[in-house]
């Protein structure tokens, strides 16, 4: 089963133990034993590559406005870590070089998903996210996600080898799974992403018999890991990865034992 082999990646880091997309997340990912972390980037207003999911940095910081509106010096002065608990005041909004280092020494991977508020911006953080994965020699370990599929064909344009994962459209609902398998041909991706509640064992298979890897997102409870796991899922993508760990290797059959050995009722 492919499920019980997935790849455990951490959805903005270990967040549901630390303020999302910090290096206190990203750390306490890899101390847990993820296998890939994910992670936003987005543009600051003097074109350094950082990492936050919103728009804006009301819902993650003591600040208020657009994230584009803010230079990187000061996007480091915002409090990144008291919104989510006293004992992260004074977390920082990290730089994606931070993230890079961090990954680099700890041996994991990047899901780098490209945001931005319009077409044109978001496809130029793919194209620098794209650069900088060459410039770090972390081309053919590293993916670069988007919703938008256009951002990620540019880029992959302008790279070579680069591995992209876009997010299927629409975001929610039932779809064809000729359609979803169209959608990752369309862009030359090897990767397509998920929401879990939506996904059917048909949308797997017809992945799979595309020689394609499927990812599903964001899969924290159990009960949703052990779900995506039974359809077959490649990638598990959620904010609890001690949940993710823990379940895959409840799912695992005991050493010496065989499919039907765990089915037997006797």
């Amino acid at each position: 089963m492919a499920g019980a082999k997935a790849l455990i990646i951490a959805h903005r880091g270990h967040s549901v133990g630390a303020p999302e997309q910090t290096m206190s997340a990203y750390t306490a990912a890899i101390e847990l034993g993820a296998d890939m972390l994910e992670a936003d980037v987005r543009l600051s207003r003097d074109g350094r590559l950082i990492l936050l999911h919103d728009s804006t940095v009301d819902r993650t910081t003591d600040g208020r406005g657009e994230v584009g509106d803010f230079t990187w010096s000061q996007l480091r002065q915002l409090d990144g870590g008291s919104w989510f608990a006293a004992e992260f005041a004074g977390e920082r909004v990290p730089c994606l070089d931070e993230l890079f280092d961090l990954a680099d020494a700890a041996g994991v991977r990047l899901c780098l998903e490209a945001k931005g508020e319009s077409d044109d911006a978001r496809t130029v953080v793919a194209v620098a996210v794209a650069s900088a994965l060459v410039e770090r020699r972390r081309l053919e370990c590293d993916v670069l996600a988007s919703f938008d599929h256009g951002a990620l064909a540019t880029a992959a344009g302008t790279t070579p080898g680069l591995c992209t994962a876009p997010e299927r459209l629409p975001e929610r609902g039932q779809l064809n799974p000729s359609d979803l398998v169209a959608q990752a041909r369309r862009i030359g991706a090897e990767i397509i992403q998920h929401h879990h509640a939506d996904l059917v064992g048909k949308s797997v298979d017809a992945v799979h018999e595309a020689g394609m890897e499927l990812w599903v997102w964001p899969t924290t409870s159990p009960e949703d890991i052990a779900r995506a796991v039974a359809l077959g899922a490649d990638g598990l993508m959620g904010g609890d990865v001690l949940a993710m760990k823990d379940t895959l290797s409840s799912l695992r059959p005991a050493p010496g034992l065989g499919h039907d050995d765990r089915h037997s009722t006797r």
